[in-house]
């Protein structure tokens, strides 16, 4: 029955869309509401969704008049930060195409990145929900979180991007004063996003914490920025394959050359470029104790930088949507917009969730990691790297 209402329902939208295709059918998007009937009408077939309060003007009558520290708390970036992304939006191709396509098109740019970031910026954000806090329906809320997605995409080269020399001697400068660590332009270490169930190779993508995931990597340097990410892998996928898979391995001595380096956690090899912690097999020295110590307290960077990004972008501390290519292109584009916000606004946002829990059907489950550590064995170059480190250290 199911399917046979999917391929019969449509909805109508009286917004941009329209002028082309009146009906859209339901089964193209991923809110669940979007399901929501009514009734089925038995005599003329016809189906009716339930009818929801949209709010009229909210951008005109309500957002113009937030101050800016509401709306940094609504829309999770400062006021200025937001027009300027809409000011390039306004200019873009992909937005001045539509205008161009669509005659009276109804939705602004102002509404297309206001939107977006509430979307992202809200846990509790549904498509239904945003589309009726913006008057829109949900078929082209679905159509703007494409375009702004897009756009921001074409944006993320300029703004997560290796460093430059001078911005590795500035990171490089931050470590050794701060901490007495020497050469360090970066933190690398693996995140997840929460998903619900996948419909295709569900096991695949059950992390070793018991929930369903897609795994994030990401490196940062000492402001919290990323100078690199790469996302996308089934939450299985132990952290080591994943960065051997990257482009960023490939990039290693283009990036550090003979003179920095990236420090990691004990789940990547010890590299040349890559220095991480002493394994403890109960046999550390003291020297190599403290080292391991020191090491952590300046990687701790990219943990905190995870802790950011979700609690600005808190539809990440659980993403509901079904398609997952979809949620790996918006994952992206909330680290572009990461890098474009000021990580001092942080206190005036709700905390930080704990979203390590297990999902009660994955309980006491027995795990399948694909790939471990063991693949990756360390380099002697790193190992002897790190020595000479830890000896300076010592001193």
């Amino acid at each position: 029955m199911a399917m046979i209402l999917n391929d019969l329902f449509f909805e109508s939208s009286d917004d941009e869309e329209n002028n082309m295709f009146p009906f859209q059918p339901i089964a193209r998007y991923d809110d669940d509401d979007f399901y929501e009937l009514h009734m089925l009408h038995p005599i003329f077939g016809l189906v009716q969704r339930i009818e929801h309060v949209k709010i009229n003007n909210y951008i005109e009558h309500i957002v113009h008049n937030y101050n800016n520290v509401d709306f940094l708390m609504h829309f999770r970036l400062s006021r200025r930060a937001a027009y300027q992304l809409i000011d390039q939006f306004t200019v873009s191709e992909i937005f001045t195409s539509i205008q161009e396509r669509i005659q009276n098109n109804k939705i602004s740019a102002e509404k297309h990145i206001l939107c977006y970031l509430w979307f992202v910026g809200h846990q509790t954000g549904s498509y239904r929900d945003v589309a009726d806090r913006f008057g829109i329906t949900i078929s082209a809320l679905h159509t703007v979180i494409t375009r702004v997605t897009d756009f921001i995409l074409a944006l993320a080269h300029h703004i997560i991007k290796y460093p430059t020399d001078l911005e590795k001697e500035q990171t490089s400068n931050f470590y050794l004063q701060r901490k007495g660590f020497p050469n360090i332009i970066g933190a690398i270490d693996g995140s997840h996003i929460k998903i619900d169930k996948p419909a295709e190779d569900p096991d695949s993508y059950i992390n070793r914490k018991q929930y369903f995931s897609i795994h994030v990597q990401g490196t940062v340097n000492h402001d919290m920025k990323f100078i690199d990410v790469f996302i996308g892998y089934p939450g299985s996928v132990h952290d080591a394959r994943v960065f051997k898979n990257s482009t960023l391995y490939n990039d290693l001595h283009n990036i550090c050359g003979d003179n920095y380096y990236l420090l990691g956690d004990s789940a990547y090899p010890c590299l040349k470029q890559l220095i991480v912690p002493y394994k403890d097999n109960g046999h550390l020295t003291r020297a190599q104790r403290s080292f391991n110590q020191k090491l952590s307290s300046c990687r701790v960077v990219i943990e905190n930088a995870f802790g950011c990004l979700k609690q600005r972008f808190r539809q990440l501390y659980h993403f509901k949507l079904r398609d997952i290519p979809r949620m790996v292109r918006v994952i992206h584009a909330c680290c572009v917009l990461h890098n474009i916000a000021n990580v001092q606004d942080l206190h005036y946002f709700e905390p930080q969730l704990n979203e390590e829990y297990p999902d009660i059907e994955l309980q006491n489950r027995p795990i399948v990691m694909i790939d471990n550590a063991r693949e990756y064995e360390d380099d002697v170059r790193g190992t002897h790297v790190r020595d000479e480190i830890c000896n300076l250290l010592s001193r």
